[in-house]
């Protein structure tokens, strides 16, 4: 396994590295225009992106970063958009060619696929997957396509351990791995610099109201399928729902705490589970203890607020671990993914079992009652994220791989072998296209 530390030093380049990242997105994303910028401001790279979508979050955020995007359709949800596919393959190899890059990253799944195609048929000299979740290798048909294209990249790069074994379990040997954690900037979360949002004097509640608090989007409930988890079938990934039914095992115990539901619907299918987390409040008749905030852009001064942050995912990576660690809050996190990496059990939090209320509410509680020592775990979160698990130390790591690999791969953009790829493309594409 190669995992690199934050402290490698590394030489720059003769000259800039152009570098590419793809997400099949245009909203979120934030970690994407963190990682760019960084790579730019810091390290000197010329970078560009492919976004999903002509407006969004994400966009805006580009714009205000004055990072060049351009706008591709990574959809191959039917039949028609799969015939399609070669199209936008063809387009993005063009625009690789046409700019020269060096370095091409993509993100989620649908880009991935996209991406390697397209970057394997340009001759980009480095072509890299950076695993945003580990939710598409839990499920059997897209964990069957990523082993049947990864072979394309230069190198994968897995975000959390789980990952990381999942990558072996499709036959990835370790040298063809480097884990990257997803880093958020740590300067906008830092106890010192920022207030404690007044969360109780909005409200109208007693200073000394005990604040448990979830921070995330809401989205879609997912259906069956072979293309979701088992674990997904009919539930929302950031497990809401069972935050709710722990609620009435965590007010047995502590009749005044107050639940802090913060977040957003995530388009129209994750507004239709955000009303349905709300009916199940009210049929719990848990109204006046359960609270949907809505979105709040003092995220990081709400954080401070809490007694306790939850992260109660069902699939995950590092989810809102990291900010809440950030912010030394006690954090109770559900033992999936990569949260196992981030909370540490009894050390920068408790872990509880995934799609457990009872579990879930016990971990809560113990939290709440935990004094010092729950201060303690904070305080030691904070360090290990500091360590670890910033902006600093992914855009560090990120270009120490770029250069090494780089410097392995002299050339590129080679008109004949983009040629015999081609050939070799169209088979391998059928075949693809027929197993889906």
């Amino acid at each position: 396994m190669t995992q690199l530390a934050h402290d490698i030093s590394v030489e720059p380049p003769a000259r800039k590295l152009k570098v590419c990242h793809i997400v099949a997105s245009a909203e979120g994303g934030r970690w994407m225009v963190e990682q760019l910028r960084d790579l730019r401001d810091v390290y000197g790279c010329e970078v560009l992106a492919v976004v999903g979508g002509e407006s969004g979050g994400l966009i805006d955020s580009l714009r205000a970063n004055n990072i060049p995007y351009h706008v591709e359709n990574f959809s191959f949800g039917s039949v028609r958009t799969i015939l399609n596919l070669p199209f936008t393959i063809l387009r993005q190899a063009r625009l690789f060619r046409r700019e020269r890059v060096d370095v091409v990253q993509s993100h989620l799944f649908f880009s991935m696929v996209v991406t390697r195609f397209a970057g394997w048929l340009a001759d980009v000299p480095v072509r890299l997957s950076m695993y945003a979740s580990p939710f598409h290798l839990q499920a059997p048909l897209s964990f069957w396509v990523d082993r049947a294209t990864c072979w394309m990249d230069s190198m994968l790069i897995p975000t959390c351990q789980l990952t990381m074994d999942l990558c072996r379990e499709m036959g990835v040997k370790d040298e063809r791995m480097a884990m990257i954690y997803y880093g958020p900037d740590e300067s906008r979360f830092d106890p010192v610099k920022f207030e404690t949002a007044r969360i109780r004097e909005e409200y109208g509640w007693p200073t000394d109201t005990p604040l448990v608090g979830q921070i995330a989007f809401f989205y879609a409930k997912l259906p069956k399928s072979r293309w979701i988890p088992e674990c997904m079938h009919e539930r929302g990934v950031k497990g809401f729902d069972d935050t709710v039914r722990a609620a009435p095992y965590i007010l047995e115990e502590i009749p005044n705490a107050k639940i802090l539901l913060i977040g957003s619907a995530w388009g129209e299918p994750g507004q239709e589970h955000l009303d349905y987390v709300k009916e199940l409040v009210r049929s719990l008749n848990l109204e006046d203890s359960v609270v949907f905030t809505g979105y709040r852009a003092d995220a990081n001064e709400v954080l401070k607020a809490l007694d306790v942050a939850v992260q109660a995912s069902l699939v995950e990576c590092l989810g809102g671990t990291i900010e809440a660690l950030l912010m030394e809050r006690p954090t109770v996190a559900t033992r999936v993914g990569g949260l196992v990496d981030t909370v540490r059990d009894g050390e920068t939090g408790i872990l509880v079992e995934p799609s457990n209320p009872r579990d879930l509410a016990r971990g809560i509680v113990q939290m709440l009652r935990s004094g010092e020592q729950g201060h303690a775990m904070g305080r030691a979160g904070r360090k290990l994220m500091l360590e670890r698990f910033t902006l600093r130390s992914t855009a560090k790591n990120l270009f120490e791989v770029y250069t090494r690999l780089r410097s392995k791969r002299r050339g590129g953009y080679n008109l004949l072998l983009s040629f015999w790829r081609m050939l070799l493309a169209i088979p391998v594409f059928a075949y693809l296209t027929g197993r889906y």
